[in-house]
């Protein structure tokens, strides 16, 4: 982690477009900068107090688990250089894009293909069977890229066990994907396909299957409630 004085990171960040910010004491603070050379520069802020994320920094898992990601040829971003910056307590990452449209910028757009949807069933059970909990997933942290393939992005809150995960943990990380209204109706009317491509390899017990087909679609049952209620 190399150190970056306040004047230099002045210097890095002149001409940035606050892509994300949060207020801290009553001062807005830019989260994700996007650069004058269109790279990222995301910013951790560092805890007063003991927490996990000083025990292990955000930037360390963020370089972890796009490291992790690579091995198992999972497209993401590619970081350039991770800093520690003192003068305005916090620590950074410095990385370049994956190239693509993310799944919501497609959606806004174009509905999500058959193919499409097989394949995303695909990419999710290729996650939980590798043990990848991603609890930030939705459809602004799935890229489609450049060459036909899907990406994450946005990486820190990720677990990577040693085993396929357990089906109460498939259930919770498909739940994630239903935070955002417009994600769900994008990928209500090719649900079927999705979860029959994620179940086709996923060799669950029936009992099992059932169950994660039977939580899914409850998902989209609710979503479809709040929707025919009288305004």
């Amino acid at each position: 982690m190399q150190s970056l004085s306040l004047s230099k990171y002045n210097n890095l960040i002149e001409g940035a477009e606050a892509l994300t910010s949060e207020c801290v004491d009553g001062q807005v603070w830019p989260k994700v900068l996007r650069l004058e050379d269109q790279s990222i520069l995301k910013l951790f802020r560092l805890k007063r107090f003991i927490t996990s994320a000083r025990l292990v920094p955000h930037v360390t898992r963020f370089q972890r688990h796009v490291k992790r990601l690579k091995a198992l040829n999972i497209p993401t971003v590619r970081i350039n250089v991770v800093y520690n910056i003192a003068a305005i307590n916090r620590t950074a990452v410095h990385y370049w894009p994956l190239e693509g449209q993310t799944l919501r910028e497609h959606c806004e757009i174009n509905p999500i293909e058959i193919d499409q949807a097989k394949r995303l069933g695909q990419f999710f059970l290729f996650l939980h069977q590798n043990g990848i909990y991603f609890r930030s997933i939705h459809f602004g942290n799935i890229v489609l890229t450049d060459d036909h393939r899907i990406g994450l992005i946005d990486v820190v809150d990720m677990r990577f066990r040693r085993r396929p995960l357990h089906i109460r943990l498939r259930i919770r990380n498909l739940r994630h994907l239903f935070r955002y209204d417009a994600d769900i109706d994008c990928l209500a009317p090719v649900r079927h396909i999705f979860i029959d491509a994620y179940c086709a390899s996923a060799r669950l017990h029936p009992r099992r299957e059932r169950q994660l087909r039977c939580r899914f679609e409850n998902y989209f049952q609710k979503r479809g409630q709040l929707l025919d209620k009288p305004a």
